[in-house]
């Protein structure tokens, strides 16, 4: 008989289990059936695991049941459309008026976008800057301003909208870029901002890396991705420059930047790859219905999701009082650190002014390089600011993701398609008004500031160039 140790045979047989087809994958369907919730069942099995599309899969149940009806209706087409014809005057109205509408605030939104002039400025990096992200968090607070849309009449029929600001990282063959876009008018007040907090750096407007480029299926392979929460929702954060304890300056040798990792992997790019990653920000104004409260109360949905997510986690450390397995926690004083985390984070980002936030990447090489390498390490880019245990990481959703099946895309038709229109998107630096108005995050400027800001003298990457010399102000004394 064999030596075994106990407890490490069983361990084996679990983490065989988290790849391929093992019991967890046949519980979670007979759970999803057993639930009779449909929308569970479509996301789950035949979203994630079968790789087949909600429309598709909704589409061919209609068409089921329609034949069905039609074999019990023979006239059913004619039937169908007396119907239609004869509930007219109900439908075509209320129709009318509702996609007329819509159609109209599409309209002047897409027109007020198009006469903003766009600017594209790059961020020079000093060889000595020792700064933390504080200082871009302050910046981040300049952004956040009611323009655009203060009165009814200026956002539905003038269509005016809040600024929009892109915080770019692009690598090119390995040599790194920063960037910043923003519309030509809002210039001086970007400027204000970055230079009040890096003096050292250097604002350059210079020629749109993306609206030059031209992308040919032939030539390059493409993978573009958007970055979302999960496995929670906009109340928790990941882990910032706070966790990281470079909030306070410490010395350079010190500091540990979750930024360098990203850079560092920037700038380790072949000659004919190509990563760019674009955060589009927006001021938050949302607001919703008060839980709880009547019809017409309302509160800031940052604000609402953070303090009822901070009751759900006390409510579950104190437990139910009613229900005796629940009693011990009554008695119990032991400090839990993730939950004493988790309300710490939540409680100091509910601080912090909140944005709208969209963010985008794309990995771009040929077709000798286009490896897993390469794509693979740009859809988990962000990992090092991740938490999913208890708190939020950025997770890869949308354009090329859900691309599982072969029977999915068989000429990859719709791989160019979108890839054609990811372009358009990230040329736009769209994502919270038509023409693409896709699912957003709300983020604190902590978390931005921690996603993006001037590197500091620790972060040695070949790839970032610095300037030089190092600025300072004129003598006080020269003749004007």
């Amino acid at each position: 008989m064999a030596f075994e140790v106990p407890g490490v045979g069983a361990e084996q047989e679990r983490s065989s289990q988290q790849w391929g087809v093992g019991s967890h994958v046949f519980r979670g369907i007979i759970s999803e059936i057993i639930s009779l919730d449909f929308r569970v069942f479509i996301e789950g099995t035949v979203g994630n695991l079968l790789g087949i599309s909600r429309g598709l899969f909704l589409t061919s149940i209609f068409l089921g049941l329609l034949g069905v009806l039609w074999y019990l209706i023979p006239n059913l087409p004619l039937f169908a459309f007396a119907w239609i014809v004869g509930t007219m005057p109900i439908w075509v109205p209320v129709a009318a008026v509702a996609g007329g509408w819509k159609a109209w605030v599409w309209y002047v939104q897409s027109n007020f976008i198009s006469t903003r002039t766009p600017l594209l400025l790059e961020v020079k990096m000093p060889r000595e800057l020792m700064k933390s992200p504080r200082g871009m968090e302050a910046a981040l607070s300049l952004l956040w301003v009611y323009h655009g849309e203060t009165t009814f009449f200026h956002r539905k029929w003038l269509g005016q909208v809040r600024p929009i600001f892109a915080f770019e990282m692009a690598s090119f063959g390995g040599d790194v870029h920063f960037y910043i876009w923003c519309w030509k008018e809002w210039r001086p007040v970007v400027e204000a901002a970055i230079y009040a907090r890096y003096p050292e750096v250097e604002l350059v407007e210079v020629e749109d890396y993306a609206s030059k480029y031209v992308y040919d299926p032939g030539e390059h392979k493409v993978y573009a991705t958007d970055f979302r929460y999960e496995p929670r929702n906009d109340a928790y954060p990941i882990k910032t420059y706070v966790e990281f304890e470079i909030d306070k300056d410490p010395k350079e040798e010190y500091k540990v930047d979750p930024l360098a990792q990203i850079v560092e992997r920037l700038s380790t790019l072949g000659p004919k790859e190509q990563i760019w990653l674009q955060i589009v920000i927006t001021m938050d104004m949302e607001v919703r219905r008060k839980p709880g409260g009547k019809f017409w109360e309302t509160e800031g949905r940052y604000r609402g999701l953070a303090e009822a997510e901070i009751d759900k986690i006390r409510k579950l450390v104190t437990g139910d009082p009613n229900n005796p397995a629940d009693r011990w926690k009554q008695f119990s004083r032991v400090q839990m650190y993730r939950i004493n985390e988790q309300i710490r984070t939540i409680e100091r980002n509910m601080s912090k002014h909140p944005f709208h936030v969209g963010i985008h990447g794309v990995f771009i090489s040929d077709e000798e390089n286009f490896l897993g390498r390469g794509w693979n390490s740009m859809r988990w880019i962000w990992a090092p600011m991740g938490n999913p245990q208890y708190l939020n990481q950025l997770r890869p959703r949308r354009w090329h993701t859900p691309f599982d099946y072969p029977y999915q895309d068989v000429w990859d038709l719709r791989w160019n398609l979108h890839a054609r229109r990811f372009f358009d998107c990230y040329r736009r630096r769209a994502h919270f008004y038509a023409p693409y108005t896709l699912p957003d995050n709300l983020m604190s400027t902590e978390v931005i500031a921690t996603l993006w800001h001037p590197i500091s003298t620790a972060i040695k990457s070949p790839g970032v160039e610095r300037i030089p010399a190092k600025k300072a102000q004129p003598p006080p004394n020269l003749p004007k």
